[in-house]
């Protein structure tokens, strides 16, 4: 069997540092914006997105290959609709994790080359899982994906709570996201945040996330 040399391909990657926090509230989301291209590292863009709505209770952030990660959240979003429409309610975020990796691990031997941090707020409280490239699903209470994950990691594991209050845990997540952004040589250019509450989901605005700074 021949499989496909990736080596040559010029893949965009997002790269970087994206983390996830969730609290008794809710689950909070940041992403810095700078997107690398493929091996080199070279920056070929400034203001990538890598924090994605997939429904009105469910947000992914996403780190790897730009098109990879495009496709998957597509299918995510259809999936969550045609639940929504087939069952009058919105579908839990463990369903929907569990089908993101369903989907990942079938692709095994041609992966799609994307990490995800999914969670969101449904009939069971806040939730957050990570799915890796190969579909490996785990359940977490915060994580960081991206080369700046283990400068964003030391950041929160020093000061998690499970019972910090929304406002301290928007704080804590800018704060993790300037460790990566002050140390790791491929994440930067500002900071994205976002949250997901019962009330539903929230994107900071820019004056929003400079009082966090």
């Amino acid at each position: 069997m021949k499989f496909l040399d990736k080596s040559n391909i010029n893949i965009i990657h997002t790269g970087t540092t994206t983390v996830a926090i969730t609290v008794e509230e809710g689950v909070i989301f940041a992403a810095d914006r700078r997107v690398t291209e493929s091996y080199s590292k070279k920056i070929a863009h400034k203001v990538g997105k890598k924090i994605l709505e997939i429904d009105e209770h469910v947000i992914t952030t996403i780190a790897g290959g730009v098109a990879d990660a495009q496709f998957i959240v597509d299918q995510l979003r259809i999936r969550s609709k045609l639940y929504s429409m087939n069952s009058d309610r919105r579908i839990p975020i463990k369903s929907l994790a569990n089908y993101a990796s369903i989907l990942l691990f079938s692709s095994r031997i041609l992966p799609y080359i994307v990490e995800l941090n999914l969670g969101g707020y449904d009939d069971f409280g806040p939730s957050l899982f990570t799915i890796d490239p190969l579909g490996s699903l785990t359940q977490e209470k915060y994580i960081a994906r991206g080369s700046g994950s283990p400068y964003a990691l030391g950041v929160i594991e020093s000061r998690y709570n499970p019972k910090l209050s929304l406002d301290d845990a928007l704080k804590l997540a800018v704060d993790a996201l300037k460790s990566a952004i002050r140390w790791d040589l491929f994440t930067g250019e500002g900071i994205d945040v976002a949250y997901v509450t019962k009330e539903g989901i929230v994107f900071l605005k820019e004056e929003e996330i400079k009082k966090y700074l």
